[in-house]
């Protein structure tokens, strides 16, 4: 009656060239009975995307079939199931896309589908988002994190536990029928040999993601919880580039955010995993943690200023604000360099500088003391120069308060 599925991809986009790399079916009975799982690799043909969430190298798939290949037979584990999954939308929309490559419409309808990430939060109004936090909250253990094979078990184990809270036949029996009645189109396929990752190629589970595990759900707007989960999975390894952050954008207007609405939702965010890190039962914030949040709060928009305020709220006041690059921290006569276009002209921030007794140089130098970036994630040559000697880089608008105290204290 069911088919879990879940899929690992090479970014988050199906419609900008993004591609599934592996997929897990697990097939249940209407009781919510094991009765058959499969699982692959899939070569996309192209990079792989993400490599430090997925964990899986390109000498893992060059020997795998293509999507092209298992196409037929993966619609034949999918033709009259309900399918199942968590955040189940995302993985029909690259499974729609890779079948749509191959010049097939398949009827992979999302509102006839079943969401465990949705289901918990309507049978456990306190329940967190993610696959992990609902497994541990369910008492279902979760191996091998960011496998399609081990995360397909878990949300049907998961699916099967959340069964029993329902009567027999279920409340979606109606939509059940319906996809039972669904044609598939007579799809391609080749022989093939199923590929299987190798034991190295496993996602890591970083502190991060222990926090991610801890953030509560959101009901408002519908469509917050889709959005944060993708970020959820971003995040989960204390990654975020600025390809990703590009990605995000295209996701929140996929499912039709508006811009106030993601800029809410990033803001809920950053307090979120402030708070999670606050109450995770570490006696301080160590500087690599909060560093991490730093950076995850620049690639959302705000500022590390926000998460000094989240973590006052979350702590009651007893957290220790950090000393923040300032006249203290940068002294007049600190050697600087500026990289990246600003609003205001180079010449301008150059010459404020001087002013305050900072000596701007051209070039990245070991015994450079910092550097100021339009974007504090740059990669410009003088940001990785910077970042190679460990030299700090701070944005623009951290630098104009630098400037600020250093003016408050000459007129003290």
């Amino acid at each position: 009656m069911y088919a879990v599925i879940d899929t690992e991809t090479t970014g988050l986009l199906p419609g900008q060239r993004h591609r599934v790399i592996e997929i897990a079916v697990v097939l249940l009975d209407a009781q919510g009975r094991f009765e058959h799982e499969w699982v692959t690799l899939l070569n996309p043909r192209r990079d792989l995307g993400p490599q430090h969430i997925h964990g899986i190298l390109t000498a893992d798939v060059l020997a795998a079939p293509e999507f092209a290949d298992v196409a037929r037979h993966l619609g034949r584990l999918l033709a009259g199931r309900m399918v199942v999954g968590h955040n189940v939308e995302f993985d029909l929309g690259f499974l729609r896309a890779e079948f749509a490559r191959l010049g097939f419409a398949v009827p992979l309808i999302t509102e006839r589908s079943m969401c465990t990430m949705a289901l918990a939060g309507y049978l456990y109004p306190g329940a967190k988002r993610t696959l992990g936090a609902c497994c541990t909250a369910a008492g279902i253990s979760l191996e091998g994190w960011h496998s399609a094979l081990a995360d397909t078990r878990a949300t049907a184990e998961l699916f099967s536990r959340y069964l029993q809270a329902f009567p027999s036949p279920p409340p979606w029996q109606w939509a059940y029928d319906e996809v039972r009645g669904l044609r598939w189109p007579e799809l391609p396929g080749a022989e093939f040999t199923p590929t299987v990752r190798p034991v190295h190629a496993a996602g890591r589970h970083g502190w991060m993601s222990r926090l991610v595990d801890q953030l509560p759900r959101v009901p408002e707007p519908p469509q917050a919880d889709s959005y944060l989960a993708v970020l959820d999975m971003i995040l989960a390894d204390r990654e975020i580039n600025a390809a990703e952050a590009d990605q995000l954008v295209h996701v929140a207007t996929d499912l039709g955010l508006t811009r106030s609405q993601v800029d809410k939702l990033h803001r809920y965010y950053v307090e979120a995993l402030a708070a999670a890190l606050w109450s995770d039962g570490e006696a301080e914030v160590s500087s690599d943690e909060r560093n991490d949040l730093d950076r995850v709060a620049v690639m959302l928009g705000h500022r590390a200023t926000d998460v000094d305020e989240a973590l006052l709220r979350a702590s009651d006041g007893r957290y220790q604000v950090p000393t923040r690059p300032g006249a203290q921290g940068f002294p007049p006569g600190s050697t600087m360099v500026f990289t990246g276009d600003m609003v205001e002209p180079r010449e301008l921030w150059w010459d404020r500088a001087v002013a305050a007794g900072f000596n701007p140089q051209e070039a990245v130098r070991p015994d450079t003391t910092f550097v100021v970036a339009a974007d504090a994630d740059s990669l410009s040559v003088k940001a990785r120069a910077a970042r190679s000697y460990g030299i700090p880089i701070i944005a623009i608008e951290d630098f104009r308060r630098l400037l600020f105290n250093s003016e408050q204290q000459r007129a003290s």
